[in-house]
């Protein structure tokens, strides 16, 4: 059959979680799939963006700009349908094929809609409602976010399948590459309040204040909701404090793997995910974890972290305290965590969703 896909998430210049996703789940499916034929839509050429995918694989460039899916790739379900749609995150286009499938994330706009701006939001209500009423079958990238769809809309919980993200194994496989000059608490992701790097901070303040820790902590990515509030935290710090947290904004793909394979530990307490790529990658490089013990990240990490409340900043440090002055522990989150991710692949999500596709 024809499967095409919705690829704008890969045209997009900063590569976050969707477009992890959305990248790698392609990638994956060509290795396992020869049989049907696929077609790539996006707002800009993508090819280079993503590996030599196999002659069965073709790219649709239908150059437009806002409103992307719901206009120009619309425009293209009315005249050239595939035999099934498939939408890696969240949106489907207002035509589409009988059989569709779409990939939803999380509901974050539904816990914190004061995060979002109206307009935002009230696309985030729309599209949402659209994709849940209209695809013929629901992928749920946890179970936690399935059950977050169950508790706020009307569906048949049949039509949702939870079906787990990976990790790049050829990447994320290797351990500490190289010493560092001082050693750091690394975070990454978005820099907004539902991350609740405030809280993160006040934590790793916190932990300073045992004289023989001078770790850095460094936080990345680019800046969101309530960025402001991040760095009026930072400058209320003490001097000695203050310079030892680093700010290197967007840290793309390749840098930000050596980043993680050389950090003492991940801390990752936000306050909503819908699955959480960091702490699975951190784990597959035997890097300790403290993440959050909400949404799912426990589902995701399972005993192989130390999880903690993300709204009690001592809890956070107490934490990392311990990891830092525990060898025996740290080296048992380390064993565990590499167990634990060698659950995950993104060969098994792409053929987990291949069953869903050819199901239909």
């Amino acid at each position: 059959m024809i499967i095409g896909i919705d690829a704008s998430r890969v045209a997009k210049q900063f590569k976050t979680g969707t477009e992890t996703y959305t990248i790698e789940l392609i990638s994956a499916l060509s290795k396992i799939d020869r049989k049907n034929s696929y077609i790539l839509y996006s707002p800009k050429p993508v090819r280079e963006k993503l590996p030599d995918l196999g002659n069965n694989f073709n790219f649709k460039v239908l150059p437009f700009g806002r409103f992307w899916t719901q206009i120009r790739l619309t425009r293209e379900m009315i005249s050239h349908q595939p035999d099934v749609l498939f939408v890696p995150a969240h949106t489907l286009p207002l035509v589409f094929p009988q059989k569709s499938v779409v990939t939803l994330h999380d509901l974050g706009f539904k816990h914190y809609p004061e995060l979002y701006s109206s307009t935002d939001l009230l696309y985030h209500n729309w599209a949402m409602n659209h994709s849940i009423k209209h695809a013929s079958h629901v992928i749920a990238v946890s179970r936690f976010t399935k059950n977050d769809i169950l508790a706020h809309y009307k569906i048949d919980p049949a039509k949702i399948s939870v079906i787990y993200e990976g990790y790049d194994e050829k990447s994320f496989k290797q351990l500490k590459t190289k010493s560092v000059s001082k050693p750091y608490i690394l975070y990454i992701g978005r820099l907004e309040e539902k991350k609740n790097i405030v809280g993160m901070i006040k934590a790793y303040s916190l932990l300073r204040r045992e004289n023989k820790i001078n770790h850095q902590f460094i936080v990345a990515g680019n800046p969101g909701f309530g960025y402001e509030k991040i760095i009026a935290e930072i400058n209320k710090l003490p001097a000695e404090i203050k310079k030892d947290i680093i700010l290197p904004g967007y840290v793309p793909q390749e840098k930000y793997i050596g980043l993680l394979k050389n950090a003492d530990i991940l801390l990752f307490c936000t306050f909503f995910e819908g699955f959480g790529l960091p702490p699975l990658e951190a784990m597959a490089v035997g890097v300790p974890v403290v993440a959050s013990n909400r949404t799912s990240i426990p589902e995701i990490t399972g005993k192989a972290a130390l999880l903690v409340d993300p709204e009690k900043p001592f809890e956070m440090a107490a934490a990392l305290s311990r990891v830092i002055n525990g060898d025996g522990l740290r080296k048992a989150l380390i064993s565990k965590g590499l167990a634990r991710a060698s659950l995950f692949s993104w060969r098994k999500a792409a053929q987990k969703t291949l069953e869903v596709l050819e199901g239909l």
